[in-house]
């Protein structure tokens, strides 16, 4: 009879613990796998988002980004490639700098409330339909809040990308 009580309450106690960490592992988000492009190649990484009451937040890690010197930077972007609304989600940081003075690894934490360039400035973020959202890390020669400024005529100034 004990026997069955301790493993009653095991059970219990497995379950509750479920209840109260799968709301924690869901809100999480989506993690994506970030493909290498043209200013890049040999660069890889992944993002971590969550898209919630308008609102996309997130976080990107990057590896074997090249160096680009004291006047470009690497800047995120979200792209809805069906309506052309872009979204600026930051530069990202490599050892406390914006400044890719050597090959490495960057970092960044993101939040956009609303698109900053295209047709539909202003409003809130939202995801389109499957194969139509764009996470492009871009290499810029000025970092602008409001719309892109490449190294080089795109996509070969894009050096992480991934396509949802």
């Amino acid at each position: 009879m004990l026997q069955t009580k301790g493993i009653v309450g095991i059970a219990v106690a497995v379950v509750l613990g479920l209840l109260l960490v799968a709301p924690l592992t869901m809100a999480k988000g989506t993690r994506i796998e970030l493909q290498a492009g043209p200013f890049a190649p040999g660069a890889s990484g992944e993002i971590t988002f969550l898209m919630e009451g308008g609102v996309l937040s997130g976080e990107l890690k990057a590896r074997a980004l090249p160096a680009q010197g004291v006047h470009a930077f690497y800047i995120l972007w979200f792209v809805r490639t069906d309506l052309g609304d872009k979204a600026f989600l930051g530069p990202v940081v490599s050892e406390n700098s914006i400044l890719f003075l050597t090959d490495g690894t960057g970092r960044l934490e993101f939040r956009a409330e609303a698109f900053t360039d295209g047709p539909h400035a202003g409003s809130s973020v939202s995801l389109g339909a499957a194969g139509n959202n764009l996470f492009v890390l871009i290499a810029e020669n000025q970092i602008d809040t409001v719309m892109p400024f490449p190294v080089s005529p795109p996509p070969s100034s894009f050096a992480l990308m991934a396509t949802f």
